[in-house]
């Protein structure tokens, strides 16, 4: 009988390490790639006190048109647009004055990914914040959830 002096290994060896790096960098990747098909998403949200009337976004000038219905006080949306060509995302409320046109999103073209937060601040001022990336979509899975 041979009795061995050496303890048993515990801990991670690096054929595991390895194996768990290649899934994290292949759903980074796969999340890049999703990401990517969705294109810019424009969060709009009312901090306004009041129930908005008619208010869209419009992909400008291909004229792609999402309507926001009646969002209501602390009430946020989330759209996600394609452009094709040269574009950029416009928001237009309707108030007693007529309508009101801001851009949301300046210039955008096909292939971009990234997202713009919209917020309608009280007396109908619009702040608007972007983060477009016009290579590739770095945030990957996150982007969907923050």
């Amino acid at each position: 009988m041979i009795s061995s002096s050496r303890k048993p290994r515990r801990g991670i060896s690096l054929a595991k390490l390895l194996s768990i790096f290649g899934l994290l960098l292949f759903l980074y990747v796969l999340g890049v790639l999703v990401r990517g098909r969705f294109g810019i998403a424009v969060s709009v949200h009312n901090l306004s006190g009041k129930t908005l009337q008619r208010t869209h976004l419009t992909l400008q000038p291909r004229g792609e048109e999402y309507d926001l219905g009646l969002p209501g006080d602390q009430r946020e949306v989330r759209i996600f647009f394609r452009p094709r060509a040269e574009s950029h995302v416009a928001l237009t409320i309707m108030d007693a004055t007529g309508p009101r046109v801001e851009t949301v999103v300046g210039y955008i073209e096909a292939g971009y990914c990234g997202k713009a937060e919209v917020e309608i601040l009280p007396g109908e001022k619009i702040n608007s914040v972007e983060r477009i990336d016009p290579l590739w979509c770095k945030k990957s899975w996150l982007d969907f959830f923050q």
